[in-house]
């Protein structure tokens, strides 16, 4: 028996449907739709400001999954996992890549998984022990991943040892990014180490074991348009955000695992202010849940539109969920309010130096 959809009509009623539903949506209305299963992710597929009707329709996919609207069919469609890794690599792996091989399934150009996608140590010591170089088995595997389901990958944080990693008893927090073909295209080092003590969430040290990258890179043209490479804390410093818009950056990834006191608080407030100040998508995968007895993070993977508006997030619990990318909606709307050339450098170029 297929499972119930359950939908929602922000200001209207609740109710299910069986099998094909064509639901009217007002102007000014978020159409949002759950599907029933162990994964509870939550697609926002459209804000009707943009489309005042959608059609939702299921096929034979498998539960879990979910066809999209034939209204956006011919624009590149992207995936966000949400996961929840441990110090346990190998059942980590499996569950990033049984998202990706998912994504793939549901006709994803480029599936972005969280920062620290490989693992979630206890300590230092042991981030330090189970860390491989870039060229090592991990990075090798998703490689061959990305072949197999012929799509890119955004591999948002891997734990990099670098040659000096011995000596110096760091490493760096590393972007991938993987093309269809398992080349690595593009690398970033997290410029931003969070280095913090918050009431509620304990002090969190990551220059301990990680060392700062020494550069912002350039943002890479994929089949879903130009991303521009981020990690987690980087968030928090919209000089990174501006710097690649300015570069020419479509789309902003911040691969992340926020906490339980700065989640709620803050992350889908940043998300929103960095799209809708750089009018870039902005793609946010996130850790979710318990990853020891020691840390656990908040979720809320999701992907923001160049007006601010959520467009997919995931709920709780690991999972996907997908966005088009509209990249002549991202030109409409910088054409309508050309923030970029109204700045004025002349008057604020050095903000954000510390020592002034």
């Amino acid at each position: 028996m297929a499972p119930k959809l359950q939908y929602l009509i922000a200001g209207g009623e609740r109710g299910s449907c069986g099998s094909l539903s064509c639901i009217p949506v007002d102007s000014g209305s978020m159409l949002s739709v759950t599907l029933r299963n162990p994964r509870k992710c939550l697609f926002l597929l459209h804000s009707a400001s943009r489309l005042p009707g959608l059609s939702l329709f299921r096929n034979s996919r498998r539960p879990g999954t979910m066809a999209v609207s034939t209204l956006n069919r011919g624009l590149p469609l992207v995936a966000v996992c949400q996961v929840t890794s441990t110090p346990d690599k190998e059942q980590t792996f499996a569950a990033c890549s049984g998202l990706v091989r998912e994504a793939a399934k549901l006709g994803a150009c480029l599936a972005f998984l969280p920062e620290a996608f490989d693992f979630i140590a206890r300590d230092p010591a042991e981030t330090l022990q189970l860390s491989e170089p870039l060229g090592g088995d991990l990075v090798s595997r998703y490689a061959q991943l990305a072949r197999e389901c012929g799509l890119w990958i955004s591999l948002g944080g891997f734990h990099e040892r670098g040659q000096d990693w011995e000596q110096t008893q760091r490493i760096y927090n590393c972007h991938v990014l993987l093309d269809n073909k398992g080349s690595i295209v593009a690398t970033y080092r997290k410029t931003h180490l969070c280095d913090v003590e918050l009431p509620g969430q304990g002090s969190m040290c990551e220059s301990n074991s990680t060392a700062p990258g020494p550069t912002l890179g350039s943002p890479i043209s994929t089949p879903a348009g130009k991303v521009g490479l981020a990690i987690c804390y980087d968030l928090r410093f919209p000089e990174l955000s501006l710097a690649l818009a300015q570069n020419g950056a479509e789309i902003l990834t911040y691969p992340s695992a926020f906490g339980s006191v700065t989640g709620p608080a803050h992350w889908e407030v940043l998300l929103r202010a960095r799209a809708i100040e750089t009018q870039c998508y902005v793609v946010a995968a996130a850790q979710w849940g318990q990853h020891h007895e020691k840390r656990g993070s908040y979720g809320h993977s999701m992907v923001v539109d160049p007006w601010g508006v959520v467009v997919a997030r995931c709920s709780e619990g690991p999972g996907l969920c997908l966005a088009h990318i509209d990249l002549a909606y991202l030109r409409q709307v910088r054409q309508h309010m050309p923030v970029a050339q109204h700045r004025r450098p002349d008057l604020y170029g050095n903000l954000g130096r510390p020592d002034l």
